[in-house]
């Protein structure tokens, strides 16, 4: 039977057009997609909003409902029917492993249903395509939406307080009539340093030795190369992105696509040699330093082949990574170390809170310590402050864990905005 689907326009590459059953463009869709566009969204925002759209559209569909008469009531039939659905991705889960815990990586395989974080976007997308609509019918005086209010349940009547950036921000939430779910709170995920070393002499090409090695030892993100996306992360690397004179790579940040250099260890550079001599076969109109073998030979790296290539390692290893705990083992190296601004700086962070917000919970060292003082202090007996005992370091005063004077700075400055913006 055929359904709605969306690819990407030929006359403007960053445009996804959605199609219908019968094949004609979906205007309500399309234009939504285009004022995104025009708005600066990211392709991945796009591809995820137009996926999200004709997943919807398939739905009403069936279900023989018409767009323009959806309401609370069809939002939360659609949500429940969708949170029950089993994912699905390049990579589907298996329903033996799900939730089974890995021995050497104490991460957990795949969950087959839905996730929090998945449902809460897929009201997100629904939420400001209505709010676009009505905002749209409300400035021309005519349509369908012109005195509607939007139909995905937030507890605000208020439709134009839904969202600061449209096709961004999510909706706000509230307790009354939302449909959103808690998001559990996780630790991130790290890699064991013996594991590491493994992975690396695992990998059968020079090409994905250099790749895990930036992975462990830069924490930058793995990145893309895409047609329709642009480039970033370490895949979005360039040869020109490569600089031994000075040690040091350079990368394209997430989102903003800013330039981002950071240092590079003595171990990566004859991982990197080996590569370039024995590996890297491309034209010479080919800039992108990562190469694909066998059917992507001669062309850019993608994401998809590498995620592949570094699953059929860890399977060897009976270890079930990804690229991103690699950048969570670094950065909670560095955080262990007392370094939160050196975290910041590595990772590439905007604004010190988020690094302070994903990582300063994880200080397993000062907590280690903390406690040890505690023990300590109970099995003397001694209520006596704990800095009389000379075997114990302890942090400044006010902070649990043992931070560098420039991390300190950070941490008073963000605490004292905090307050500013509170009052």
């Amino acid at each position: 039977m055929a359904m709605f689907t969306f690819s990407q326009s030929v006359q403007n590459p960053g445009v996804f057009l959605v199609l219908g059953p019968d094949g004609v463009p979906v205007a309500a869709i399309n234009d939504f997609l285009l004022a995104l566009f025009h708005r600066g969204r990211s392709a991945y925002t796009l591809r995820s909003y137009a996926r999200g759209l004709v997943h919807f559209f398939d739905w009403l569909h069936t279900n023989d409902q018409e767009v323009d008469a959806v309401t609370p009531q069809t939002v939360e039939a659609y949500i429940a029917a969708f949170s029950t659905q089993p994912k699905g991705g390049a990579c589907p889960a298996d329903p033996q492993k799900a939730g089974q815990i890995n021995q050497r990586t104490r991460k957990a395989a795949p969950a087959v249903q839905r996730q929090p974080r998945t449902i809460n976007h897929r009201l997100s997308v629904l939420a400001s395509f209505f709010a676009y609509h009505i905002r749209q019918d409300s400035a021309k005086g005519a349509g369908p939406w012109q005195h509607r209010t939007n139909p995905v349940p937030t507890g605000s009547t208020n439709t134009q307080q839904l969202h600061g950036m449209t096709g961004r921000d999510a909706p706000k939430r509230t307790k009354a009539g939302d449909l959103r779910r808690r998001v559990p709170r996780h630790i991130p995920q790290s890699i064991e340093p013996e594991l590491v070393e493994q992975l690396i002499h695992t990998a059968t090409s020079w090409r994905d030795k250099a790749i895990l090695t930036l992975l462990c030892r830069t924490g930058q993100r793995i990145g893309d190369w895409s047609s329709f996306a642009g480039r970033h992360g370490i895949l979005g690397m360039t040869l020109s992105d490569v600089d031994e004179r000075t040690q040091t790579i350079t990368v394209l940040l997430k989102g903003a696509r800013d330039e981002h250099r950071v240092p590079v260890t003595e171990d990566f550079w004859p991982l990197y040699h080996h590569y370039l001599q024995d590996e890297r076969q491309a034209e010479a109109t080919v800039t992108a330093l990562w190469i694909g073998f066998r059917k992507g030979q001669g062309k850019p790296l993608t994401y998809a082949t590498f995620e592949s290539a570094l699953r059929y390692i860890g399977q060897k290893l009976d270890a079930n990574v990804n690229a991103h705990m690699f950048r969570h083992t670094l950065a909670q190296a560095i955080v262990a170390r007392g370094q939160l601004k050196v975290a910041q700086e590595i990772l590439g962070h905007q604004h010190f809170e988020t690094t302070a917000d994903v990582y300063a919970h994880v200080d397993h060292h000062a907590l280690v310590e903390t406690l040890q003082a505690v023990k300590s202090s109970f099995d003397s007996q001694a209520h006596e402050d704990s800095a009389h005992d000379p075997n114990l370091s302890h942090p400044p005063a006010g902070y649990v864990f043992a931070y560098d004077d420039i991390t300190l700075q950070e941490l008073e400055q963000a605490a004292t905005s905090r307050v500013i913006r509170e009052e």
